[in-house]
């Protein structure tokens, strides 16, 4: 006997002493000159050879062995790829591969010990170096193929996992010639050494400087590319490590000393705060005239940021300089000059249109919302934000001083509110009038995306013209079926709808109730049980909501701004309730906008007219016959004027100061105006919402998995949805929150839903969790607004860089 098959023999006898079934490919047949020997030795095992045909070999076991007690091994003289039609009888058994025929190396011993877990495109690595490097990593790493991005990112989650079982089997010049060739790497197996060469990879590749080009992997394009994959699959990882290396060097001071802000690099925190240093304080210091411009140019920076890694990931805050930009950017938009060239129905249009000057103001807004909720200080943050507020203000001005001027021999900017019954009202069932105090258009254009993105209703914006002047009792009352009626007694503004007075919004319930309508508040519709909406009949319901309103005229300053967008989804949430009672058709409203400026100089507050007994900040009333002195600071709207817009006000004439100025009088919150003449006041909006009926179907059941407590930043809910129909139609559409004290730590999911087995990936900010130790998750029905599940669960994650585990 030769010591080829003496060899053999002997692994065999040890083999079949751990399992009954092996199999033995020989695509080369190498071995098939011993074959005999080792049958004639291994007198306990049943040897089977393949001679071209896999069923005879099947049926010879069934036949022989059908209880799969004896002792097997079967010769195939083909690749263990070709032999498809025998992987049945493969997975009862274990592959055998020739130990002699190898080498006797640490390496070796390794992945015959492990031989079972072997891709099987590698089944022949004892015959290729190639092939049994690329095994051995697939195996230390767990891949089913080569992935060197995921057997770094695996290193470098726990290096000393890994070091040990790499140097042992005499690989580390494997590991170093794989990171050679796939990134130019040279940092071998020193874990802080290879994260350094391709974060600075990322960086030579994708920024403006040469400075740390020594620092950086030869191929940066592939670093910069693994860079991407490890943000997105091990963000907490990433950044430890990124923390830990930028610690030894000042990435924001070099973006600042460049000067440049067309950085594209995210490898470092660094970066973002020089890039917003550089943006906060070219804003600061251009030319006011210039700003616009200005902001466009750095419209590309501010965007992409936002929208980087260390943004997402709540680690840097770029809401306030991205939205600075913005609004100034939306500003720069606006033909000024060409305004005054326009007619009242013409400023009206480039208001309202799709890519309107409702813009800016929405920009405006969730610019000081930002302002408001940032924690971060800034640079130069308050003479950005008087630069931004000036460029809105003139804005205001710019837009509305021509306004003043056509308004005052055309009283509307197109449909009269006054219509608004005629218009749009019906007494079907299924109609839903929502009437919110103060919603102004641009807060009615987000309610429409937001529906739209959620929902397939059809939608329909438009808007109509304030009666003026748009205070709460005129707007509300222009809702009413009946002729508007204006007066003055005993020196009080009379408001009266179809002869009868409106004094306050009882009588206007009166009113809406004796037409045909229920009249409830939105809190109310909150509060009502999904059950019991399901149960009422969708009688036509007027819903009334005063928060805007009483946000402006309670609150001070920036905060009241800053929480009217909160509005919106009380609306939404009201559509979505009322919908699951059947109705079908909604119409959002308001009585007036309003408009927020800075708090106005001495040269635009305008002294009250005499003889006119009211006197608001934004409009006065006064008897027809009064001898009012026309100074040119403010314009007077008369009968004739009021009966245009379907207002019955023969003794009366109104008084506005031209564009955003104020008259002498006392008033709440000094920043937040309406009942005067300006786009913002005026343009009313009129939101028609149309949905479908629900058609009845079996109840749903949800069970809601969430790791507890969580590990890792990117987690897996699991729903599992249970119900007596086969198929779901509609799919209901779920949405997954994260939230830490009532403020959202993740962007928000949202899952359509099949019977069955559900799942979604929800990735956690780690700038909003560091450090806590819960978070709170809600699972919503998009359809109903119902809470399907609430849950707190625990955070076990770390984020320190006590433990990187570098050994330098």
């Amino acid at each position: 006997m030769g010591d080829l098959a003496d060899s053999i023999i002997t692994e065999l006898r040890q083999k079949f002493d751990r399992h009954p079934v092996w199999v033995w490919y020989d695509a080369q047949e190498k071995y098939r000159g011993v074959l005999d020997e080792v049958e004639a030795a291994l007198d306990d095992v049943t040897f089977a050879r393949y001679d071209g045909s896999y069923f005879e070999l099947k049926l010879r076991l069934r036949d022989e062995d059908p209880n799969y007690e004896k002792n097997w091994l079967f010769y195939i003289p083909e690749s263990r790829n070709d032999a498809e039609w025998f992987r049945d009888v493969h997975a009862l058994g274990r592959q055998y591969r020739v130990g002699q025929d190898i080498d006797d190396t640490p390496v070796t011993q390794f992945l015959v010990e492990h031989d079972e877990e072997i891709p099987d495109a590698y089944e022949d690595w004892g015959q290729n170096r190639e092939m049994q490097r690329k095994a051995f990593f697939c195996v230390l790493f767990d891949t089913a193929g080569p992935a060197t991005d995921e057997w770094i990112r695996a290193y470098l989650a726990d290096p000393e996992a890994y070091r040990e079982t790499i140097e042992d089997n005499a690989m580390a010049d494997a590991w170093d010639a794989q990171l050679r060739h796939e990134y130019g790497i040279d940092a071998g197996l020193d874990p802080k050494e290879l994260a350094i060469q391709l974060l600075f990879g990322e960086v030579t590749s994708r920024s403006p400087t040469a400075q740390y080009d020594n620092l950086a992997a030869d191929d940066a394009q592939a670093a910069a590319e693994f860079c991407d994959d490890w943000q997105q699959y091990a963000p907490a990882e990433f950044t430890r490590y990124s923390r830990e290396i930028e610690s030894d060097y000042d990435l924001t001071e070099a973006v600042i000393d460049s000067d440049q802000t067309r950085w594209d690099s995210t490898a470092f925190k660094g970066i973002d705060t020089g890039l917003i240093r550089l943006v906060m304080d070219r804003l600061a210091e251009e030319t006011y005239a210039d700003l616009p411009e200005i902001a466009a140019e750095l419209n590309r920076t501010v965007t992409k940021r936002r929208d980087s890694f260390w943004s997402t990931e709540d680690l840097v805050d770029w809401s306030v300089p991205a939205l600075a930009v913005e609004t100034l950017r939306q500003i720069g938009t606006v033909d000024v000059d060409g305004a005054k060239a326009l007619d009242s129905t013409e400023l009206a249009e480039q208001y309202t249109r799709n890519d309107g000057w409702w813009q800016v103001d929405a920009a405006y807004r969730r610019y000081i919302n930002a302002t408001q909720a940032a924690t971060y200080p800034y640079p130069k943050e308050a003479t950005v934000k008087r630069q931004v507020t000036n460029h809105y203000m003139a804005f205001l001005q710019g837009v509305n001083r021509p306004l003043a001027e056509v308004l005052s021999d055309g009283p509307t900017l197109g449909t009269p509110q006054t219509s608004f019954y005629e218009e749009f009202v019906d007494l079907e069932d299924g109609t839903a009038i929502i009437i919110c105090d103060g919603l102004r258009y641009e807060l009615a254009e987000t309610i429409r995306q937001n529906l739209g993105r959620r929902t397939d209703f059809e939608q329909d914006l438009s808007a109509v013209s304030a009666a003026l002047p748009s205070i709460t009792e005129v707007g509300m009352a222009a809702h009413l079926p009946g002729e508007l009626g204006l007066s003055l007694t005993d020196d009080e503004l009379v408001v009266t709808s179809g002869g009868e007075q409106m004094v306050g919004k009882a009588d206007r319930v009166e009113r809406l109730s004796a037409a045909g309508f229920e009249v409830v508040d939105m809190d109310e519709v909150g509060n009502i049980s999904l059950e019991e909406l399901t149960e009422s009949d969708p009688v036509p319901r007027v819903v009334y909501s005063g928060t805007i309103d009483k946000l402006g005229e309670s609150l001070d300053d920036d905060a009241a701004f800053s929480q009217v967008s909160s509005h919106v989804d009380d609306v939404e949430r009201t559509v979505q309730r009322l919908k699951q009672a059947g109705y079908t058709r909604f119409v959002i409203t308001s009585d007036h906008g309003f408009l927020y400026t800075d708090r106005l100089s001495d040269d635009h507050k305008v002294e009250s007219p005499d003889f006119a007994p009211i006197v608001k900040r934004r409009f006065a009333a006064a008897d027809s016959e009064a001898p009012i002195v026309d100074t040119g600071e403010f314009i007077e709207i008369d009968h004739g004027a009021l009966s245009e817009l379907g207002i019955d006000g023969s003794g009366i004439k109104l008084l506005f100061p031209r564009s955003v100025a104020c008259f002498k009088a006392q008033g709440g919150n000094m920043r937040y105006f309406h009942g005067g003449i300006s786009l913002q006041e005026l343009l009313v909006p009129c939101l028609t919402v149309t949905t479908e009926e629900i058609e009845e179907s079996a109840s749903i059941s949800y069970d809601v998995s969430i790791p507890d407590p969580i590990t890792n930043s990117i987690l897996t809910v699991d729903i599992k949805a249970k119900s007596g129909q086969v198929a779901f139609d509609p799919a209901p559409i779920l949405e997954v929150r994260a939230s830490i004290d009532d403020e959202p730590v993740a962007d928000a999911v949202t899952m359509e839903i099949s019977p069955g087995d559900n799942s979604t990936r929800v990735r956690l900010k780690q700038g909003a969790i560091s450090g806590e130790d819960t978070v709170q998750f809600e699972v919503i029905d998009t359809d109903t607004r119902e809470t399907i599940t609430r849950q707190t669960v625990g955070l076990d994650l770390l984020f320190g860089d006590d433990d990187m585990g570098f050994d330098v």
